[in-house]
């Protein structure tokens, strides 16, 4: 069998090459018996009734048995009301025809997610009150290039933060926040270092949160390898010299030094490296090691990689109406911070200015403390039609944005 789901006390099989639209569920209770029958906790067969083959390919249990396939997404219950299923009281409906893809669907909250058969379109599933039945919404609609190519992997997140990660055809990681009663979803890249691409993802619960774990094939040393990583949690604390935002790094922490050893899987790379809450210079790692340029207590290392912002044509009014399309110019940019170090704004990659966070009341010798509050930066853009504003870090170091005006 394709698929496999525990309902309602019963162990349910389907999707088997002989019978592709049959459902088999055990007797109640009694997982390793399919014996049929008509007593009430006798096993269940039963065949979907449909006007096309339906090769089913995913099992998943919620207020009903959904059963995903190849062209239709059906539910399986005792009918009306609490009334559980039995051999004599059992009604599968068909509920939306999307189509279900290879990769198994997920409950997020009180949804079903799918990526439909084609991998270029994520469904969220729920319950309808006005039509008494599941609707299917489709995620992708207002970022249709995230998902162009397919998706080939995905797992829920729901600790700390409420995402669903998906790996592309292209190795690239791709998350959605989802957080569906606070009305936030919306898409983002992951595109790792050094061109790193993702193989495979999951999730395993890890004290507070759920921790991701990835598998990242690169190329180094003229070899191919695979490293399993995990992502660092964002809320790393209130010291600048523990934030950790770098790929397949690794951090020191211990006396005085400037030598970094244990590099071996970075062999030959050049590297980004955070010293004691400040961006160090470059360096490429021979030996396993690298040598730094100061003595440090806190180092971590790993591949460098820009975090990037880039807003929509930004509407200004005009007196006859908007001024989409209109010839304009941004003179100046406030950007709000949260817990930030570092930052780049400009009207686009190319033209980016620094913003300064250490002023002249500030020690030389340590690492600039994180800032909270409103940045003013004068633009360097000329007058055009677009008005973007552009938000990079490019340093290890981290920025929250609060709001861009």
């Amino acid at each position: 069998p394709k698929a496999v789901a525990f309902y309602e006390e019963r162990l349910y099989f389907a999707g088997t090459t002989g019978q592709p639209q049959t459902i088999f569920g055990s007797k109640s209770a009694d997982f390793e018996n399919h014996t049929p029958g008509t007593n009430d906790d006798d096993a269940i067969n039963i065949t979907i009734a449909s006007d096309r083959v339906n090769v089913i390919k995913h099992l998943l249990p919620g207020r009903f048995l959904q059963i995903l396939t190849t062209s239709s997404e059906f539910t399986l219950s005792g009918g009306t009301g609490a009334e559980p299923v039995t051999p004599t009281n059992v009604n599968v409906l068909r509920e939306t025809t999307f189509g279900s893809s290879d990769i198994r669907p997920l409950r997020a909250g009180n949804s079903t997610i799918l990526i439909q058969k084609g991998g270029e379109r994520v469904k969220e599933i729920t319950f309808d009150l006005d039509t008494d039945g599941l609707l299917g919404v489709d995620l992708t609609i207002l970022a249709e290039h995230v998902a162009s190519g397919g998706l080939t992997d995905m797992v829920w997140q729901q600790e700390p933060e409420l995402i669903l990660w998906f790996v592309h055809s292209d190795g690239t990681l791709v998350g959605l926040t989802y957080d569906r009663a606070n009305g936030a979803v919306g898409w983002h890249q992951h595109p790792l270092g050094d061109s790193g691409v993702v193989e495979s993802i999951t999730a395993i619960p890890s004290g507070a949160e759920d921790q991701v774990y990835v598998s990242v094939k690169r190329t180094i040393n003229s070899a191919t390898v695979r490293h399993i990583c995990f992502l660092k949690p964002i809320s790393f604390g209130t010291d600048v010299s523990d934030a950790f935002f770098l790929d397949s790094g690794l951090t020191y922490s211990g006396s005085a030094t400037t030598t970094i050893s244990g590099l071996n899987h970075l062999e030959g790379e050049t590297v980004q490296i955070l010293a004691d809450g400040s961006a160090h210079a470059d360096k490429t790692v021979s030996g396993g090691k690298v040598t730094l340029d100061r003595s440090s207590t806190k180092v971590s290392v790993g591949y460098t990689y820009n975090s990037l912002v880039e807003t929509l044509r930004l509407e200004g009014g005009a007196d006859d109406g908007i001024s989409q399309g209109k010839i304009k110019r941004i003179h100046g940019v406030t950007a709000r911070f949260l817990n930030s170090v570092g930052a780049e704004v400009g009207p686009d990659t190319n033209n980016l200015d620094r913003i300064p966070f250490r002023d002249s009341s500030m020690a030389m010798d340590v690492a600039v403390p994180m800032f909270t509050g409103d940045k003013e930066i004068s633009f360097p853009s000329g007058y055009d039609n677009d008005a973007r504003v552009v938000v990079q870090q490019s340093q290890p170091l981290p920025m929250t944005i609060l709001a861009i005006m």
